[in-house]
């Protein structure tokens, strides 16, 4: 069975650590390509790629904005409608 392409971890408080340390690490060695840390209290997304860089994120993603990622080349997400309450 191979890895996932991509994760997509959402944060809360008494998890955080683990989600950007552990899982984060754990994600890259098992061969996951990319990994989303979705933060619904800062409002933010940060985007790993695993091939660029496993240990600092290649993009910071603000509400107000939207992203693409190579995985789904078609698909262009806004973080506004990730935040919609």
């Amino acid at each position: 069975m191979s890895p996932p392409g991509l994760a997509i971890e959402l944060r809360s408080p008494c998890t955080a650590q683990l989600d950007k340390k552990n899982k984060r690490r754990i994600y890259a060695q098992v061969g996951v390509k990319e990994l989303w840390l979705v933060d619904p209290l800062l409002l933010q997304i940060q985007r790993y790629d695993f091939a660029r860089d496993t240990a600092k994120p290649v993009a910071l993603i603000k509400e107000n904005e939207s992203f693409s990622t190579p995985l789904l080349p078609e698909l262009t997400i806004s973080a506004a409608e990730i935040f919609k309450r």
